[in-house]
């Protein structure tokens, strides 16, 4: 079933806040910026997402903003793409264009509450032993984006000098994140794509390009 469906039926009282909120979960899973575990567990700021209607209803609301951003953004890049192609035959997307494509972003009004919520939460998870982190080579990595990611919460708006430091950090912290994953434990590997994950918000928390 489409989004739409899933939405119609979160706001419909008929149905029971059981069924409302499995809806809710359905919608996620279609669209859901931060992936379905970490975009519920933004939106849960709303408050009981799966029993409570009207949180549900709220949770909604802020995720269709979202999409309805995105949807023009895309509609927006589209156009731009067939005028690149039509008049500079240029066939393939930039490197900036991949990037922007990939991002882990929250499109729309709500990009910088949202992204902020999240680098928060993380930042106030644990990390690994320093012993592990050493081990590992995280070391230098997680001061590096510690540092930035304190900034960026020092003050409740975008810092663009702490996304531009992450963003140069980012093709070694994806490569830390893909070498962790065969670490002795799941912390070491949890920590470096936790790391990854707060550098990509930080970077990508400015307006849509």
């Amino acid at each position: 079933m489409s989004f739409t469906v899933h939405a119609r039926r979160v706001r419909d009282e008929r149905l029971s806040p059981a069924r409302r909120g499995a809806a809710l979960g359905s919608a996620i899973v279609l669209y859901g910026p931060f992936g379905f575990t970490w975009t519920h567990s933004y939106l849960s700021r709303f408050g009981d997402t799966r029993r409570d209607p009207r949180a549900m209803v709220a949770a909604l609301a802020a995720l269709e903003r979202s999409r309805d951003a995105r949807t023009a953004e895309w509609a927006e890049f589209s156009h731009r793409r067939s005028r690149e192609k039509q008049e500079e035959h240029r066939r393939t997307p930039s490197a900036a264009d991949r990037a922007w494509m990939a991002a882990p972003r929250w499109p729309g009004p709500d990009l910088h509450r949202a992204h902020r919520a999240m680098v928060l939460r993380w930042s106030c998870l644990p990390a690994p032993p320093p012993a592990e982190l050493r081990r590992e080579g995280l070391t230098d990595l997680e001061r590096a984006v510690v540092a930035q990611v304190d900034a960026y919460l020092s003050a409740d708006r975008p810092n663009p000098e702490a996304g531009a430091v992450l963003g140069g950090l980012l093709p070694a912290l994806r490569a830390a994140a893909a070498r962790t994953r065969g670490a002795r434990t799941s912390r070491p590997a949890a920590r470096a794509d936790r790391l990854r994950m707060m550098a990509e918000l930080v970077h990508w928390d400015r307006p849509s390009r």
